[in-house]
Parts: C-alpha cells; structure tokens; sequence
C-alpha cells in the first residue's frame, strides 16, 4: 500500500514550486488532490502537468481575500466528498526592508500567509472533526525561525506565526484525531529563487552545513510522511528543512 492511497488531499498554492512538488507526490502516493492556484492558467498549466499521475482537480483561489477559502473547501468538498489531509502552503513572499514596507504590504503578506491558513484550517477541520480525524501541514519557513536574511520583516513574522498557530491547532484539534504539523524550508530551488544574485546564493550556501539549496521534492518528501499514517503520533511539531542552516 502506498503511504495515502485512498486519502483525499488539498494543497494550497500547488500549481509551481514546493506546492506542486507536495501535490505531484501526493499523487505518486495514492491520493487525490485537489489544488489551488491565482490564475486559470496556472491551474491550467499545474492540471495538465498532473493528470498523468493520478485524480487531481483544480480550484482558483486568491487566499489573500476572506472569503476565498471558504470556497476553496466546498469546491474540494463537492469533487470528492471529503478531505483527510490540508497542505497550507500558500504564500507570497517580499524583499521589502523594514523602512520601506507599508500597510498596504504588510496586509496582503499576513493575509496570504497567516490569516488563510488559519481560516482554511479552521473550514477543513470541521469536516474531519465529522470524519474523526485527518492531518494538516503548515508550510513555514526558516524566515519564521531565524527572522529572515533575505526575506522582508512582514514575510517572517508571518511565518513565524504559522508555527505558533501550527502549536495552537494541534493542541486543539488533537482531540478529534486531527493532527496539526508544520515544516519550515530554507533556500530552495525554483522559479522563485532561480533569479536570485549569486553573491547572495554563495552567501546562503556558505552558512548552510550541507553547502546548497534544497530541492522541492525533499520538502514534498517530508510532507508526505507527516500527512501519512506513518506519522500517527507526531502533532504539533516543526520540520526544519534547511540543509543544517538552523541548528534547533
């Protein structure tokens, strides 16, 4: 048996990147997904990659505004009846430095990236609490952890949120049989990070004991064991994936 054969998954933010790696594995594994994007063409794109590999369904959704998860869960809802495990990996990150970030930015980054995971949690965890059980993943960040090199003070605080608020779910939640975990990437290779200066990639990779970014396909290989059974017991608990860049 594959390690979610027969579950049925939503991965937010899942048309490129760490989020289309999580759903293409999802996949390989035995799962049907459904997956979120911003634009019909890149869920166009994403669905058409994908259908090879399994039962997938797209959604377009702009998680920054309130009432769009809502209608991301009844959508997955409607196409197969129920969800059994929640990849909150939807985000947008900025370079903005703290003299320069303004509301109107400071907004839109915790919007994307905390107010939707909370919300879209909150939605998928009514209906597993009815199923007696399910698991979500929070994508965070090593930003959230470390306060960010590269990354604005309104991306990391907002990650940094994500794993205070993956700490409050699990214990909440726990007692429905829904677990409630977090990862918490470093540099990883794709389209977002492929233009980025290498001074500044040299720079990453001399403070990261394993010398290179990571791959997506690592992040969806973690993600996948902490949304399968075989991490029946873990909840409440941050995976850092950083190659040894952050040593706690």
């Amino acid at each position: 048996m594959t390690p979610l054969a027969g579950k049925i998954a939503l991965v937010t933010g899942g048309t490129r990147g760490i989020g289309f790696s999580i759903a293409r594995r999802f996949l390989q594994k035995g799962a049907s997904v459904v997956l979120s994007g911003t634009s019909r063409a890149s869920v166009a794109t994403a669905l058409e990659k994908l259908r090879a590999e399994g039962s997938v369904a797209g959604h377009v959704s702009d998680l920054s505004l309130p009432e769009s998860g809502a209608a991301l869960v009844a959508s997955a809802v409607e196409r197969f009846g129920r969800i059994d495990v929640l990849v909150n990996n939807a985000g947008i990150s900025t370079g903005t430095s703290v003299w320069e970030t303004g509301i109107e930015e400071w907004d839109r980054v915790h919007n994307t990236n905390l107010r939707s995971t909370f919300f879209v949690s909150q939605a998928v965890a009514k209906l597993m609490a009815g199923q007696k059980g399910g698991s979500i993943v929070n994508v965070s960040s090593i930003a959230g952890q470390n306060g960010g090199l590269a990354a604005s003070p309104a991306y990391a605080s907002a990650k940094a949120a994500v794993i205070g608020l993956t700490r409050s779910l699990a214990r909440r939640l726990a007692e429905h049989g829904i677990r409630v975990n977090c990862v918490a990437p470093s540099d990883i290779e794709t389209d977002a990070t492929a233009g980025w200066p290498q001074n500044l990639r040299d720079r990453l990779n001399a403070i990261t004991p394993l010398g290179r970014f990571g791959s997506a396909e690592e992040v969806a290989g973690a993600v996948t064991f902490l949304a399968s059974d075989d991490a029946s017991y873990i909840t409440g608990q941050t995976l850092s994936i950083n190659g040894g860049a952050y040593l706690s």
